[in-house]
């Protein structure tokens, strides 16, 4: 079954349907990696190559399901940590800091060692905050709802923070940890298409959207981080992955200079 032959045709229809779904451009250097892919979702729903492209193009579902195995959901806690600390720092010097309950939108959050991140940090300086945290997949929404790590995801993590806020499991959660509700409260997961959704009607103090953009072109990625720009108040924060930059693309955006992958509206 993994030696698929995928007619051109096949293959650039894939391509649009993927990429009308959610932004992500896949080019002919993918076309090893999608069939490998294909291949899988095929032992997995039992069909053969003309009946499982049917079925992609018949079910938005098994498409996330599908983009799922060809996107890397390579994440881990406190990853890219110093626009994150910028972003506290603020917050912690606010001057209404005491009143105010910071709201953060972590707007590609994978399985949430991102949210919960910085979720620990907010609450280990006694900060009130409330996270929105979306993704386009059920399925690492479903695991970031669970809270539950491979102790190995959470190496960079301080010790003190570490012992507050997780718990460590022990028999059959033995190598896990746990995030306490005293954390998870805090956060709302939900899905959320960044190419198709409407901008939620809300405002943000900080809107995260890091390590998505690698996937889009040019036109997508200035589709996204304009519509994100409407939730974000005056002043607000809006953080992009270390790979990534807003080069070229038409946006109101202001970086800092300090830190590279971070702007202010």
């Amino acid at each position: 079954m993994d030696s698929i032959v995928l007619s051109k045709k096949e293959f650039n229809n894939l391509r649009n349907l993927v990429y009308v779904t959610s932004g992500i451009n896949l080019h002919e250097g993918k076309l090893e990696l999608l069939k490998s892919k294909i291949a899988k979702r095929m032992r997995l729903t039992k069909k053969s190559l003309k009946d499982y492209l049917r079925y992609l193009n018949d079910n938005e579902k098994e498409v996330i399901e599908f983009i799922d195995t060809v996107t890397t959901n390579h994440s881990f806690f406190f990853r890219e940590n110093k626009s994150i600390e910028y972003i506290i720092n603020q917050f912690n010097s606010h001057p209404q800091k005491d009143k105010k309950e910071f709201k953060i939108w972590c707007a590609a959050c994978s399985t949430g060692d991102e949210p919960y991140s910085v979720a620990v940090q907010l609450k280990n300086l006694g900060l009130s905050f409330s996270i929105m945290a979306t993704d386009i997949s059920h399925t690492v929404l479903d695991t970031a709802a669970r809270g539950i790590y491979k102790t190995e995801k959470l190496k960079k993590v301080p010790l003190p923070i570490l012992h507050r806020f997780f718990q460590k499991g022990t028999g059959k959660y033995t190598g896990y940890i746990k995030v306490k509700k005293d954390i998870t409260r805090h956060i709302m997961f939900k899905k959320f298409n960044l190419i198709k959704d409407p901008a939620p009607q809300m405002s943000f103090d900080a809107v995260l959207c890091r390590n998505v953009m690698i996937y889009f072109d040019a036109q997508t990625s200035e589709k996204v981080i304009n519509k994100l720009y409407q939730t974000i108040v005056p002043k607000g924060f809006f953080a992009i992955g270390n790979a990534e930059s807003l080069m070229n693309l038409t946006h109101n955006y202001k970086s800092i200079k300090k830190i590279p992958s971070l702007y202010i509206k």
